[in-house]
């Protein structure tokens, strides 16, 4: 569509108005026309008529001069007929709607030139954020994979050294199992050194033991109260450890000997009770 060069409105091409110098088309109330007034050709716009110089005092001009006066004035005219509006009763004629229609078309296609490079450097800005973003991502991974990959070494590193030392410290355990005894009704006494009268029993089965043979000797569970009117506690049986492995034997030996073994032997008053010697 044709545009007004005053108010920028759009305009019909029956009611454009142009100008005889320059191309510029007018609504005529825009230039002060009335509606009914009928244009003619040397009409020009208020912008034309300032710049036409007055008083000009040149007496006579030459012939390129006035060659290029008339062409621009036969121009002017031809552009004047074929915008002007038709006279009353007479439809547009296709030259007027033809021109509108480039007139848009040409509008519609600088529009599309100037969309298609906000596209295009849109499409650049993203392919900028993209590549940013993409580094990013490649140098978190690789901060991530510097740290983590240490720090998982050493945990499966320490794992593996916690159930070695599970396996070793249950083989010693093991081990030092069948170097423990178990001894049976070995009379308890209050404020009592377990680990005397173990070296004294032994000595009773004929095996010298010594308190340096010995790894430790204590009495299993807690201590049982008597109350008024009931029987007397039983003794707690007594663990034994021994430094080495054949004094085990010797003791388990000597006991399996002398199965009379009681009390008494062990220099204790408590009643005749049969003490007993067992792997634990």
């Amino acid at each position: 569509m044709l545009k007004c060069a005053a108010c920028g409105k759009f305009l019909a091409s029956n009611e454009a108005t142009p100008c005889s110098v320059c191309p510029s088309l007018y609504h005529k109330e825009c230039v002060g026309v009335p509606e009914t007034a009928l244009m003619s050709g040397e009409w020009a716009c208020p912008g034309c008529k300032k710049k036409v110089r007055k008083g000009d005092s040149t007496p006579v001009k030459g012939s390129g001069s006035q060659d290029a006066e008339v062409a621009t004035s036969r121009r002017a005219a031809a552009r004047a007929a074929a915008l002007a509006p038709p006279p009353p009763g007479v439809g547009v004629g296709p030259g007027f709607e033809v021109q509108g229609l480039r007139h848009e078309l040409a509008e519609c296609m600088v529009e599309m030139r100037e969309f298609r490079k906000e596209i295009a450097e849109f499409r650049v800005s993203v392919a900028g954020i993209s590549a940013r973003m993409d580094g990013i991502e490649d140098r978190l991974e690789a901060v991530e994979q510097r740290h983590a990959g240490p720090a998982a070494v050493e945990v499966a590193e320490l794992e593996r050294t916690v159930m070695q030392l599970k396996l070793e410290l249950n083989d010693r355990e093991q081990e030092a199992l069948m170097s423990d005894i178990e001894i049976g009704h070995l009379p308890e006494e209050k404020g009592e050194n377990v680990l005397h009268a173990v070296t004294v029993l032994a000595a009773k089965l004929g095996v010298a033991l010594e308190e340096r043979d010995v790894v430790f000797a204590e009495r299993l569970g807690v201590t049982q109260g008597a109350g008024a009117g009931a029987e007397a506690p039983r003794e707690r049986r007594v663990v034994v450890r021994l430094a080495r492995h054949h004094l085990r034997d010797q003791l388990l030996q000597a006991a399996r000997v002398r199965r009379s073994l009681t009390a008494t032997d062990a220099g204790s008053a408590a009643p005749q009770r049969r003490i007993f010697v067992n792997e634990r």
